[in-house]
């Protein structure tokens, strides 16, 4: 017996529905960059960082599954947000070491007033790339490699420490910060923002987190949010925890698949205030 007609068209209509969402998800919203503009409340913020914008981008991916157009897009939208210091965190190629160069390409005129700073993340690692990434970071003209370093920056009479870490997967994460009566605030760069679970020591005192590495999930469905999770805790946007607070980006590029729902790829411009929230 033949399915009556008005079952046939809805069921038509779903099949229809499942492949122009699946279009979506992998020629559209791969390709739908967004600049996300969040203000973090930093307690105690000296008056000299007051409004410091932070321009993140984590996540490139390049190869195959991502268009150079769309890493040259993402640096290009964040120099327009003329931000006073960015921040690279990790996975700039996919599979591999060889899609290094058009990464690097990408990312050719990022500069910052107060720096441009990058960490690897766990595929830089995996595919072999990174002796040939700490050369390509080294040869940049204005990046810096914060692997297990950091770095003190004076902004007015504040004092602000800059630091990195490498990957918690598949690098040596091994970092010891000065003392906090030398530094006024401390950003940390760090690819996998599960790192934040080992930042809970009182000398650490680290204000931010800067992370990648999820994606934001990559595929998102309403009411259930990302099919996969990277991160029990951090899965994107800010966290708030007692001791620290995390930004995890969604990224830039794709990994596995070349799709993205829910989930589009970003640049976050981060802009500090120590003001009270009901002020801003």
């Amino acid at each position: 017996m033949s399915s009556p007609a008005p079952l046939r068209l809805a069921l038509a209509g779903i099949a229809g529905g499942l492949a122009a969402l699946g279009v979506y998800a992998a020629a559209v919203e791969p390709r739908r960059l967004e600049v996300r503009r969040k203000t973090i409340h930093v307690r105690g913020l000296p008056d000299d960082l007051e409004g410091l914008r932070i321009a993140l981008l984590s996540d490139f991916h390049a190869g195959r599954l991502t268009p150079w157009s769309v890493l040259r897009r993402a640096a290009e939208a964040a120099m327009r947000t003329q931000p006073h210091l960015i921040a690279l965190t990790g996975d700039f190629v996919d599979r591999s070491p060889d899609d290094l160069d058009r990464a690097m390409d990408a990312i050719r005129e990022l500069w910052a007033p107060l720096g441009a700073y990058a960490v690897p993340g766990n595929h830089d690692h995996a595919v072999g790339a990174i002796e040939q990434w700490r050369r390509a970071i080294a040869g940049h003209r204005t990046l810096e490699d914060l692997t297990n370093r950091y770095v003190l920056v004076r902004h007015g009479e504040a004092t602000l420490c800059v630091a990195g870490t490498d990957d918690l997967e598949e690098g040596s994460p091994r970092l010891r910060l000065p003392p906090p009566d030398l530094r006024d605030l401390t950003i940390l760069l760090a690819h996998n923002p599960d790192q934040a679970e080992r930042s809970r020591r009182e000398d650490d005192a680290v204000d931010l987190i800067l992370s990648g590495h999820t994606h934001g999930g990559q595929v998102r469905l309403p009411s259930v949010g990302a099919l996969h999770r990277k991160s029990p805790i951090y899965d994107h946007g800010l966290r708030r925890r007692p001791w620290t607070q995390v930004y995890t980006s969604r990224g830039i590029g794709t990994t596995f698949l070349p799709v993205r729902l829910g989930a589009p790829p970003e640049v976050a411009l981060l802009e500090l205030t120590g003001r009270p929230r009901e002020v801003w």
